[in-house]
């Protein structure tokens, strides 16, 4: 989760990259997906590359953090989730191996509404949404506006219903998780990805040095499995322009906080677990204001963690999620 002004985190909370792919197939508007990957149609018919794990009566459809990250960065370390569950992973707009439309279609209007036609091309009444980091304001979003397709909410360190200090905090604690050289050779890896026509290798080193900052420990960090820079090379080389365009589409400068969800948070009826680790540098009090203003929602903290609890501690990560996605009474304060 870097920060870029502002604007709020600047791709806050990775996923993904690979040199190549097979062209997977867009399923035709109407036509419901079969395939265990491919591309559906969002809105205003930009191509969404999906990937389908396991299976189950249920589906969890996950949102990755950014905006301008991708599937990839959270799928291998979620995987335990396919032993019970359906669970579709799809990039956004202009993330991984989606469409990059044109900026003034890089909004997160939009991105709701992506989610809205995959769901739809899926068939799906009621989901759960399972949103890290940046992907949690976006489970939000679309709660508020889809609530009766929403059966639950997963939060995983999530950007805060409000900016708040909570960004100052997080500069400050991950600046002090690396050392003045690791920090400037971040920097030009950041500004070799934007321009080189090979713009993998440039965004591993960058990722490598970020993961550091906001995992528990460097220790921890080597226990994220997923792909940080999985995706075209053309959406690598956009990453900071659409991650830019998504916050400004919301951030409004004349307002003091920059934005403001918790009064839409109340609108959202569905039973919401939130899920923060206790050393991630994102902090905690911006998840525990989650609690407060989602209606029907908990918070549990996992020890030891920083902003992938999921792959830093998946023994405590797993069974609080398992035990929330069996229970069928709504999450009590």
């Amino acid at each position: 989760m870097r920060v870029s002004r502002s604007w709020g985190w600047s791709l806050l909370l990775c996923s993904a990259c690979s040199t190549s792919h097979p062209e997977p197939r867009v399923v035709p508007e109407g036509e419901r997906p079969q395939d265990r990957e491919g591309y559906v149609l969002g809105a205003e018919g930009v191509r969404l590359f999906y990937r389908l794990e396991g299976k189950g009566t249920d589906t969890i459809v996950v949102l990755h953090g950014g905006p301008g990250l991708n599937l990839e960065g959270l799928r291998p370390d979620l995987e335990p989730l396919a032993r019970r569950h359906m669970v579709i992973y799809f990039d956004q707009r202009g993330s991984g191996h989606s469409e990059m439309p044109d900026t003034l279609r890089l909004t997160a209007a939009l991105m709701v509404k992506d989610l809205e036609a995959l769901r739809r091309a899926f068939r799906i009444d009621r989901m759960t949404l399972l949103g890290h980091s940046w992907g949690g304001g976006l489970a939000v979003l679309y709660a508020a506006e889809y609530p009766e397709h929403v059966a639950r909410m997963l939060l995983v360190g999530p950007v805060p219903p409000r900016p708040g200090t909570y960004l100052k905090q997080y500069n400050t604690d991950a600046a002090a998780r690396r050392d003045s050289a690791e920090t400037a050779r971040q920097a030009v890896a950041d500004s070799i990805q934007r321009v080189a026509e090979d713009p993998y290798p440039a965004c591993r080193e960058s990722n490598r040095i970020f993961l550091r900052g906001v995992a528990a420990t460097p220790e921890a960090a080597s226990r994220i499995r997923g792909d940080l820079c999985a995706g075209t090379a053309t959406n690598l080389r956009l990453q900071g322009m659409l991650n830019r365009k998504v916050w400004e589409s919301f951030w409004d400068t004349t307002a003091v906080e920059g934005y403001d969800w918790r009064q839409l948070a109340g609108r959202v009826p569905a039973p919401t677990l939130v899920v923060h680790g206790d050393r991630d540098p994102l902090p905690l009090a911006g998840s525990e204001e989650w609690a407060r203003v989602l209606p029907h929602a908990r918070l549990v903290v996992i020890a030891d963690a920083g902003h992938y609890p999921h792959a830093e501690q998946p023994e405590q990560f797993f069974p609080a999620v398992e035990t929330f996605l069996s229970n069928t009474e709504t999450p009590r304060r």
